[in-house]
């Protein structure tokens, strides 16, 4: 009876052992997200959400597998809006006033860390200048004219960007957009002037370019 509680007892202890190995080797194994991609010849991706004034960051991205030519054409499509607010006043007799504001939104593609060609590209740019000058044949000296303008406007523009000779193996291609958003200080807050990302999609397609 004694020999079987020891032989017992020794197998719990190596079936304990067996496990904590399987559970090391399976914590030892990287991430495969990234690795287990199949061989493709395209990629899509898409996104719907609105970003107010983007900043640079990432708003699509995907992984793609080449083989031996290694070379990627990137095509990215957005909706981009601009508004721009401007407020200009003259006074009688007063010199030319002029207020200025100015919405822009850039695209900039990046393969595995590195940027694609042809690096960054405006998307939409937009700078707003009014002038204003008041002429009276009255003499009262309060005399003044104020000119409000706002403009708010939405379009779909597409780009192609390219890397060449990126090897074989699995790339990561990521799309980030930042804006350049530059009020008129005297032009009310609402609405204001904004620039928007808006709907998007992403494809990225192997290609042999001879």
């Amino acid at each position: 009876m004694m020999q079987a509680k020891k032989t017992l007892s020794t197998l719990g202890v190596l079936k304990a052992l067996s496990l904590l190995a399987v559970v090391g080797m399976l914590l030892a194994v990287p991430p495969a997200h990234a690795q287990n991609v199949a061989s493709q010849k395209a990629y899509f991706g898409s996104g719907q959400t609105e970003i107010l004034n983007p900043n640079g960051g990432v708003v699509l991205s995907g992984y793609m597998k080449t083989s031996s030519v290694g070379d990627l054409l990137i095509g990215f499509s957005m909706e981009c809006a601009l508004w721009t607010s401007t407020s200009t006043t003259a006074t009688k007799g007063g010199t030319r006033t002029t207020s200025t504001a100015r919405a822009a939104v850039n695209v900039t593609v990046y393969v595995d860390g590195t940027q694609a060609e042809p690096g960054q590209v405006v998307y939409c740019d937009r700078q707003q200048t009014v002038s204003l000058q008041f002429s009276s044949l009255t003499v009262e000296v309060t005399d003044a004219i104020t000119l409000d303008l706002f403009l708010k406007t939405k379009n779909a523009n597409h780009f192609n960007f390219y890397r060449n000779n990126v090897g074989s193996g699995v790339h990561y291609v990521e799309v980030k957009v930042d804006s350049l958003v530059s009020p008129d200080p005297n032009a009310p807050a609402d609405p204001g002037t904004r620039a928007v990302a808006g709907k998007r999609s992403l494809v990225i397609e192997e290609y042999n370019n001879p």
